[in-house]
């Protein structure tokens, strides 16, 4: 399967890195289509199976011909039944970009990198559509693009090198421990400080270094709760109250990361990485 790179952007800015041609993901979300006809057993639940197996890939080939519309339809018939597949959501944000849906599409590939952390393909895309979305704004909003410096720390790396990094260091420092205890047994007068305070100082570092990834951990944690949406208009007028006869107080444009607060019937009350806080429609966010 060749690589699923971008070959550009809507706005006719290229990108920087060598040209390859977009193409839909496959084998993950066939590997989730056999695991739903397995859990079918009755007959129009095996023919269900089949409608989105043959969903998928009627999806992949209107992609390939360049009928971006029809595998936009055929994409979200799959999504609509809820199956959780990175491929699935990249494959119909890369159409919802070539039909000129930049808000939908940077919504679909961040529900990809919640799926996938390590998906390098929707995290380059997320880059060159956030570069795009940065062209169209007039009154950019200082800091609304911003998140706070602690998810941005908890967000350097994925979560799986995170944990694997916490467990690591978290068995060095005991295996250090261990060697200092057995170093202390069996010292010798000559060497017996340098020795210990040697074993010492590294237990204190990894302990340090063990807790800090720990405290990476929790903070993913913590942020993983933060319920998340994306703006999914080219522009949305935000509003002091949660009906459209309210005054508006700013305005917001598509992929902007906000954070959802609390829901009004059909207005969801959102605030921005900078502080700022209003009402929108339901509908113009979709959620993470």
């Amino acid at each position: 399967m060749s690589p699923r790179r971008l070959v550009d952007d809507a706005a006719g800015v290229a990108n920087r890195r060598p040209r390859r041609q977009a193409r839909p993901a496959v084998t993950s979300l066939m590997a989730a289509l056999v695991v739903v006809a397995l859990g079918l057993c009755a007959g129009h639940r095996a023919a269900r199976a089949d409608v989105l197996d043959e969903a998928w890939k009627r999806g992949n080939d209107a992609y390939l011909r360049g009928d971006y519309a029809a595998a936009i339809a055929a994409y979200q018939q799959i999504d609509r039944q809820q199956i959780a597949s990175p491929e699935l959501t990249f494959n119909l944000g890369n159409a919802l970009y070539r039909r000129g849906a930049l808000g939908p599409a940077i919504w679909s590939w961040e529900r990809t990198l919640a799926l996938d952390p390590d998906h390098e393909d929707a995290r380059y895309n997320l880059e060159q559509a956030r570069r795009v979305s940065a062209t169209r704004v007039h009154d950019k909003l200082e800091g609304a693009e911003r998140d706070p410096a602690w998810m941005r720390l908890v967000g350097l790396l994925p979560a799986s090198t995170e944990t694997w990094l916490f467990v690591v260091l978290y068995l060095a420092f005991f295996v250090v421990l261990l060697l200092r205890l057995r170093a202390r047994r069996a010292r010798s007068a000559s060497h017996e400080e340098t020795h210990l305070s040697a074993w010492g100082a590294l237990a204190a570092i990894l302990g340090v270094a063990a807790g800090l990834a720990g405290a990476l951990l929790v903070g993913r944690s913590v942020m993983d709760r933060i319920p998340f949406g994306i703006v999914l208009p080219d522009q949305v007028a935000v509003k002091e109250g949660a009906d459209p006869n309210y005054k508006t107080s700013f305005d917001v444009h598509a992929g902007l990361r906000v954070r959802l607060l609390e829901h009004d019937q059909d207005w969801v009350r959102v605030r921005l990485a900078n502080g700022l806080e209003g009402w929108v429609h339901d509908a113009d966010v979709g959620r993470l």
